[in-house]
């Protein structure tokens, strides 16, 4: 396994102006390339913006969320992980349904395009108790009305891989 991507850095051809969409674009491709499936198979990308999937196992069909953050992942005091997730009827909708996906956390250091650490949460401890709605935008905002989520885990289903 290569922890850098500085490799991925120049494969991606982003539209993204964000540099968090950026950096997720590439973190994708640095499983793709670094990191098998539990079964050995191959995590494939998926095309950006699948709704909850990042990547799928060509051998056993196993599905990954991928979220990156150059910030490490923490456990709070109350021995939690909460982090941000993306809209909240999704999110929901993607746990309740027959799709199950493991959350694969992977931080990276910029300044080094290396990765520092992975860690993933497995589907079966992946419930609609762990999706926690946030306000919905204000009127004035440009997504009016949108509602986002966290993700909340216990300490003890989140596995460090590296």
């Amino acid at each position: 396994m290569d922890n850098s991507f500085e490799k991925e850095m120049l494969q991606i051809n982003s539209e993204w102006k964000s540099n968090s969409r950026i950096y997720g674009e590439v973190m994708e491709l640095w499983v793709e390339n670094n990191i098998p499936c539990s079964c050995g198979g191959r995590l494939v990308t998926q095309p950006v913006n699948q709704k909850s999937i990042d990547c799928i196992c060509n051998q056993c069909s196993k599905n990954i969320q991928v979220k990156s953050s150059a910030k490490p992942f923490t456990i709070n005091r109350n021995g939690k992980l909460k982090i941000l997730g993306a809209e909240y009827t999704t999110t929901l909708n993607s746990i309740n349904s027959e799709l199950d996906w493991d959350l694969m956390l992977i931080q990276y250091d910029k300044e080094l395009n290396y990765v520092v650490n992975v860690k993933v949460i497995i589907a079966e401890n992946i419930k609609a108790r762990n999706v926690i709605p946030r306000k919905p935008l204000g009127p004035n905002a440009r997504r009016a009305g949108w509602q986002g989520c966290y993700l909340e885990f216990d300490a003890e289903v989140v596995k460090e891989l590296i």
